[in-house]
């Protein structure tokens, strides 16, 4: 879910610069996609630092705060409040995508082994891309306003990540 995001985040960028900033340049919505990047280099760090594998759940509420902040970033209208938002949603991604990835990759290896977890893995991620990217395509055949795409974007993104959030509590509830 969290790649189907970025790069769905990456091609809204391009059509929400020029309707929200009123910039129509393409280095703006490129330097705004390196922000994204920038944050997630701290936000690994973070996680590598903070989060075991024992304490991975812990940062599923910072995938929720990302889809958050996505929705708040499209409602921007100004430089600086896309700069801020934009780097929180980085950070955020680096915090909470990289203990999920060595979760997967750790449970895959003990259970089908280290090539086809990381296959399984790649799978799920290019079929999650392919998914957003359909749903963004489809948003903007039908003429969907690019703000209101980057929040009904942002709100998936937060009821995908607390839905599996719940069901995992659920499940460890029942153990």
């Amino acid at each position: 879910m969290f790649w189907g995001a970025g790069v769905t985040l990456r091609f809204l960028l391009i059509l929400w610069v020029p309707v929200a900033l009123g910039i129509s340049d393409n280095k703006t919505p490129t330097l705004l996609n390196a922000l994204v990047a920038i944050g997630i280099l701290p936000g690994a760090w973070l996680a590598a630092r903070l989060i075991t594998l024992r304490t991975v759940a812990g940062c599923m509420p910072v995938g929720i705060l990302i889809g958050v902040a996505v929705s708040i970033f499209a409602l921007q209208t100004t430089a600086c409040g896309a700069w801020l938002l934009l780097l929180i949603i980085g950070i955020s991604g680096g915090f909470f995508v990289v203990p999920l990835n060595a979760l997967l990759q750790g449970v895959g290896r003990d259970e089908v082994g280290a090539g086809n977890a990381i296959a399984v893995q790649n799978l799920g991620e290019n079929t999650a891309m392919l998914m957003m990217l359909g749903l963004y395509s489809l948003a903007i055949k039908l003429g969907v306003p690019p703000v209101a795409t980057g929040i009904s974007f942002g709100m998936l993104f937060t009821l995908t990540v607390g839905s599996l959030w719940l069901w995992r509590r659920r499940q460890s509830a029942h153990l």
